[in-house]
């Protein structure tokens, strides 16, 4: 079961994720969705964060659902929803053991890298079974996941850093080739007064796998494979594809 919260990075996600389109990844989402299945409403935004994407996905008119494992991500949502006053409902769970019982998902999306976090390709493949369990009939699954060509050659063990307004930022890697995991760590420093920062500290890892590893995983659920692409472009997937957006019916 994956454990990490995420308590200190919840707090400046919104910050480090600025360069983020989340509007041009609900219209990607939404345009697969005209495809395949254009009379879809409710959709599950699992791992949804701070629900930027729920809100863009809500703003083009879907019945949205957001699920993360943070308390603290999600009372952030909540901040967003009274503000923007889209009717977005968001509840706690990890979605390596939680599933919808009843009233099953037409789309269910987990996106910005989500099932990377998770620790290990059982958890994975049990999330793809909880996923499959909420869908209807004919429901689609969207997500991505970076690649271990992204693992190996730019995060691998570089180190990066974030300067906004609110926060500094250090990102270490640590890449281990044996499995094409990076282990992340992040040191935030928040200015308090005019010299002097308060230090938080973060860390977790990711995990990767071939493409064709993860259309098998979900394969042997009982998904059919439809299509995927280079990032949230209309480009086909590739062996230098950084992060794959997957698409599968179930």
């Amino acid at each position: 079961m994956a454990t990490n919260n995420y308590t200190a990075f919840a707090k400046y996600y919104d910050d480090l994720m600025s360069d983020v389109d989340y509007q041009e990844i609900a219209q990607k989402i939404n345009n697969i969705v005209n495809e395949y299945f254009p009379e879809a409403d409710f959709l599950i935004d699992l791992a949804c964060g701070t629900g930027s994407l729920s809100e863009e996905l809500a703003k083009l008119g879907f019945n949205v659902l957001g699920v993360d494992v943070s308390r603290e991500m999600l009372s952030i949502a909540q901040d967003k929803k009274i503000n923007s006053g889209l009717s977005i409902q968001y509840v706690y769970g990890d979605m390596t053991s939680w599933s919808m019982e009843e009233n099953k998902a037409d789309v269910i999306v987990c996106t910005l890298d989500s099932l990377n976090h998770l620790k290990s390709f059982n958890e994975i493949k049990e999330t793809f079974l909880n996923v499959y369990s909420s869908l209807i009939d004919g429901g689609l699954f969207i997500f991505d996941m970076n690649t271990p060509y992204k693992h190996e050659h730019i995060l691998s063990d570089n180190a990066f850093v974030f300067e906004e307004d609110n926060v500094y930022c250090v990102w270490q890697n640590e890449y281990s080739s044996e499995d094409n995991r990076v282990d992340i760590f992040l040191d935030f420093f928040e200015k308090f007064d005019n010299n002097n920062y308060k230090r938080f500290h973060e860390e977790f890892s990711e995990i990767s796998c071939e493409s064709y590893a993860v259309k098998e995983f979900a394969k042997g659920i009982g998904f059919e494979y439809l299509e995927s692409f280079d990032e949230f472009s209309d480009n086909k997937a590739n062996e230098k594809s950084e992060r794959i957006l997957y698409v599968f019916r179930k």
